[in-house]
C-alpha cells in the first residue's frame, strides 16, 4: 500500500481554533497507542525502516513503513494482530526477508506514542482527503515530546487534494510544515535516552540544550543519488529532492518546532543550512535548465526574496565580528560602528512561520514532486499556481538526446571553461563582474557535487579543490568589499575610520592577487570527465 501525506505541525496558539473547528464538523476521536520497537544498534532506523504495533480502539494492527518515490510518499504494509506481540514471519518473503535475517541484535521496544486524534474526511474538486489532528507523546525511556500535528493523507484522487487543503488551513491557522515522521521523532528521542542510560547517575539526564541539539540537528547538503540509467528527469528530481529537504527541514527548526531549548549558534546553523538550500536549489534549476520542467519564475523570486531576508543581519556580523577584530589588532585608533541591525533573534522565526513562507515551502514540495501514475495522470491537471511551468520541446535539444553522464559533464565543463576564461582576468573586472563571478564559482561547486556520483574522481577532486580554495577568497574579498562601505559610512563624523579604508583597500589588492592565482590553478586541473 503506498501512502501520500502532507504532514504539518500545529503552533500552541492555533490549537484550541483548530480543534474547535473539527468537533463544529463532527469529526470522529479515536485513541490511539503505539509501540515502535528496533535493534539496539537502530539497524531498522538506519535502513529507514520504521516498524510499530499500534492499538486503534479494541484492535492491534502491526505496520511496517518505507520511504516511497518522494518526500510525500510511504510503503505502507498493515497485518490485524489479536495481541501486541510481533509477528516477524509476516516478513519472511519478497525483499523484506533479506532486511530482518540480517539483523545482529534482537528486536526490542525502543519508544512508544500515546495520541488522542480527530479524524474526518474531506472531498475536494481533485479528490478525497482523510485529515487527522494529532496530539499526544512520545516517549522514550523517561525522556518525552510533545506531539501536536495535522496529516493530510491521500484517500483518493489525485496528489492536488493534498496542497490544496494544506494551503488552506495553513493560511488559517499558521500551520509549520515538518517532514518528519513520528517514528523520526522518536528514533531520535530514544537514542537521546539510550545515551542518558550509558551516562553515569551523576551526569543524569540531557540537558535541554544537548536534547535540542539532537532534535534539531541542522540538516546540511546530501549527494544525490544519481545512476547512469537515469533520464535527465528523473535525475532532476533526485537533486531537487535533496535540496528541498534541506530548505525545509531546516526551515521546520528556524521555525521554532522541537528548537525552543536550542542555544543561538545552533539557531544561526538552521538559518545557514536553511539559506545554502537555497542556493542548491537555485543551481540546480540552472543546472538542469531546458533539460526538465523549470520552477515557475514567481517560485524563484520568491524564493531569492527570502534567502535575501534571512541573510539581513550578516553583513553587519561580518562587519561587526570577523573584520573589525582584525582592524583592532591592526592598530585601528577606537571607532563606534553603527548600532547592528534593528532584527533580533527572533526575527527569523518569525520570517520561517509566518503563512507567506510556509505556503511557499509548499509550493516548493510540490515542484519536487514527480508526475503522477496510474488512473489519476489521465486526467491530471497542474497544481494550483503551479509550481513548475512546461519546457519548450526546442530548448536543449541536443543535449536532452544524450546519455545523462554526458549530458552534465558536456554542461558542467561549459560552465568551469567560462569560469576559466573570465577568471583569468580577474584583477581587472569591477566589482560587480567579481561577484558574478563568485556566484558562478559556488554554481558550478554545486553542479559538481550534485554530479559527483558519475564523474572520474581524479578530475573531479582536482576541480573541487581549486573552486573550493577561489571560494574561500571570493568570499574573504566579498567581506571585505562590505567593510569598506560601512567604515566609508562613518568618515564624516569618524575621520579615523580613513584607517579601515586604507587597510581594507591594501587588503582587497591582496586577495584580488590570491584569487587570480586560484583561478590559474584552475585552469591546470583540466576538464571533467565522466
Amino acid at each position: 500500500m503506498l501512502e501520500r501525506e502532507i504532514k504539518l505541525h500545529v503552533p500552541a496558539k492555533a490549537r484550541l481554533a483548530l480543534e474547535q473547528e473539527l468537533r463544529g464538523q463532527q469529526a470522529t476521536e479515536i485513541a490511539l497507542h503505539a509501540l515502535y520497537f528496533d535493534t539496539a544498534g537502530r539497524e531498522l532506523a538506519q535502513a529507514k525502516i520504521a516498524l510499530r504495533l499500534r492499538r486503534e480502539g479494541e484492535h492491534w494492527i502491526q505496520t511496517l513503513k518505507m520511504p516511497g518515490a518522494d518526500a510525500l510518499s510511504r510503503i505502507e504494509i498493515n497485518h490485524p494482530r489479536t495481541e501486541p506481540t510481533l509477528d516477524l514471519s509476516l516478513y519472511e518473503s519478497g525483499e523484506l526477508k533479506s532486511v530482518f535475517t540480517r539483523l545482529k541484535n534482537p528486536l526490542a521496544l525502543c519508544y512508544e506514542t500515546r495520541i488522542k486524534r480527530l479524524l474526518r474526511k474531506i472531498r475536494t474538486r481533485y479528490g478525497t482527503v482523510e485529515l487527522a489532528y494529532d496530539q499526544g507523546t512520545v516517549c522514550a525511556g523517561s525522556l518525552e515530546l510533545p506531539v501536536c500535528e495535522i496529516e493530510f493523507e491521500l484517500l483518493s484522487g489525485r496528489i492536488q487534494s493534498l496542497f490544496t487543503l494544506s494551503k488552506k488551513w495553513t493560511q488559517r491557522f499558521g500551520l509549520i510544515l515538518d517532514l518528519r515522521s513520528k517514528a523520526e521523532r522518536g528514533d531520535t528521542l530514544a537514542s537521546a535516552a539510550q545515551a542518558a542510560a550509558g551516562t553515569s547517575a551523576a551526569a543524569g539526564l540531557p540537558t535541554a540544550a544537548n536534547l535540542a541539539e539532537r532534535l534539531a540537528k541542522p540538516r546540511r547538503a546530501g549527494l544525490p543519488k544519481l545512476k547512469s540509467a537515469m533520464s535527465l528527469h528523473q535525475a532532476y528530481l533526485a537533486c531537487v529532492d535533496d535540496c528541498s529537504g534541506q530548505i525545509i527541514r531546516n526551515a521546520t527548526f528556524v521555525a521554532g518546532v522541537d528548537a525552543a531549548q536550542a542555544d543561538e549558534a545552533l539557531r544561526a546553523e538552521h538559518v545557514h543550512q536553511l539559506r545554502v538550500g537555497i542556493r542548491r536549489l537555485r543551481s540546480c534549476w540552472k543546472l538542469y535548465k531546458d533539460w526538465s520542467a523549470p520552477a515557475a519564475p514567481l517560485l524563484d523570486t520568491q524564493l531569492r526574496q527570502h534567502f535575501a531576508a534571512f541573510g539581513e543581519t550578516r553583513d553587519d556580523d561580518v562587519v561587526r565580528y570577523t573584520i573589525a577584530p582584525q582592524l583592532e589588532r591592526a592598530g585601528m585608533p577606537a571607532c563606534i560602528l553603527p548600532q547592528a541591525s534593528a532584527h533580533g533573534p527572533g526575527h527569523a522565526a518569525a520570517l520561517a512561520s509566518g503563512p507567506a513562507f510556509q505556503i511557499l515551502l509548499l509550493d516548493l514540495l510540490a515542484s519536487a514532486i514527480g508526475p503522477e501514475t496510474g488512473p489519476a495522470a489521465k486526467t491530471a491537471e497542474p497544481l494550483p499556481n503551479a509550481a513548475v511551468q512546461a519546457v519548450p520541446a526546442s530548448a536543449g535539444a541536443e543535449e536532452k538526446a544524450l546519455p545523462l553522464k554526458l549530458a552534465l559533464v558536456r554542461r558542467l565543463n561549459k560552465w568551469l571553461a567560462r569560469i576559466v576564461q573570465q577568471g583569468s582576468q580577474f584583477q581587472e573586472l569591477a566589482i560587480e563582474d567579481q561577484h558574478d563571478l563568485r556566484k558562478k564559482v559556488k554554481r558550478l561547486r554545486y553542479g559538481l557535487n550534485f554530479s559527483e556520483a558519475l564523474l572520474s574522481r581524479s578530475t573531479l577532486e582536482r576541480v573541487l579543490a581549486a573552486l573550493t580554495q577561489a571560494q574561500d577568497t571570493l568570499g574573504e574579498l566579498n567581506d571585505l568589499y562590505v567593510a569598506e562601505q560601512a567604515y566609508r559610512a562613518l568618515l564624516d563624523n569618524q575621520p579615523q575610520a580613513w584607517f579601515a579604508v586604507g587597510w581594507l583597500r591594501s587588503m582587497q589588492t591582496q586577495k584580488k592577487r590570491e584569487a587570480q592565482a586560484m583561478f590559474k590553478v584552475l585552469a591546470k586541473a583540466g576538464k571533467l570527465k565522466s
